[in-house]
């Protein structure tokens, strides 16, 4: 059974202050959970922060290959939202763009985590602390994808009927909004006759991006970009990606015209309906 050491303790153990040490885990650097009030660092997480593998313990926080995704995960799975932040600001202090933030830390956290549930090594209360911890990280980065000048039009996100994950739309449209176009989030478990209705509402469109996650939503999204089809016509691109969607062969035998991860989607759009590339909501 592993031992464990309050910071105070940790610090002695490392020869430095006990602030120091505090920041680490805050900074997700130093794997520490909250019992009690008083924070416990396990013995084995002490000896691999020692050792130097998961964090770049004695080298600059501005190291854009710092494993921020590791750390975010860790303070996600404390319910630590002031450290997750401080995560988040490391990572952009350190160079990386908020759609870096999106890509290649909260996105890998995410599936860490999913794949701990899936594994029965957390319980799902600890996956859903994270998820709401990952919303209000969103929140607080959505501004900062707003473009200035002229926007290129508007956009659409949805996601199906049986489709309840809405972080991936979420950023999907922060994406979008990066690349110039106005969009218009509805959401996921969208009722096809109201997702047609504001379609209608707001033509003429750029676009419509459909994003799925869970797989039992396959047929409601095929259903979702028939009814974009009706009211857009075959000139607007529809867009599809997400976990249940892997590859643009999977998108378009749903129907849509292109398959884009968070990176290509605004590309993706703007390319209309030439001949597909291959391009995940």
């Amino acid at each position: 059974m592993s031992k464990f050491f309050t910071l105070h303790e940790a610090a002695e153990r490392l020869g430095v202050h006990y602030m120091t040490v505090y920041r680490y885990v805050r900074l997700g650097q130093l794997a520490a959970r909250k019992e009690g009030g008083t924070w416990r660092v396990a013995e084995s997480d002490l000896e691999l922060f020692q050792r130097g593998n998961g964090s770049d313990a004695g080298e600059p926080v501005s190291r854009r290959s710092a494993p921020w995704s590791e750390r975010l995960s860790n303070r996600l799975l404390e319910g630590d939202a002031t450290g997750a932040w401080k995560v988040v600001e490391g990572a952009l202090t350190a160079g990386l763009e908020p759609l870096d933030i999106y890509c290649d830390v909260i996105v890998p956290a995410l599936r860490r985590i999913g794949s701990a549930w899936e594994n029965g090594e957390i319980g799902i209360a600890d996956e859903h602390l994270a998820t709401m911890l990952v919303a209000r990280l969103v929140g607080r980065l959505g501004p900062s994808f707003n473009r200035r000048g002229r926007r290129k039009g508007v956009v659409v996100v949805a996601g199906p009927q049986g489709e309840r994950h809405t972080l991936s739309l979420a950023m999907a449209a922060d994406a979008l909004r990066a690349g110039g176009y106005s969009v218009l989030e509805f959401g996921s478990d969208m009722p096809i006759p109201e997702f047609e209705r504001q379609l209608k509402a707001w033509l003429p469109l750029k676009g419509v991006c459909v994003g799925v996650l869970n797989g039992q939503a396959l047929d409601a999204a095929r259903q979702m970009v028939a009814a974009a089809r009706r009211v857009v016509g075959p000139t607007v691109p529809v867009i599809m990606g997400g976990g249940a969607i892997p590859d643009e062969d999977h998108a378009i035998r749903l129907g849509g015209d292109r398959w884009a991860d968070l990176r290509s989607i605004s590309d993706a759009v703007e390319a209309g309906r030439h001949p597909a590339i291959a391009v995940s909501v």
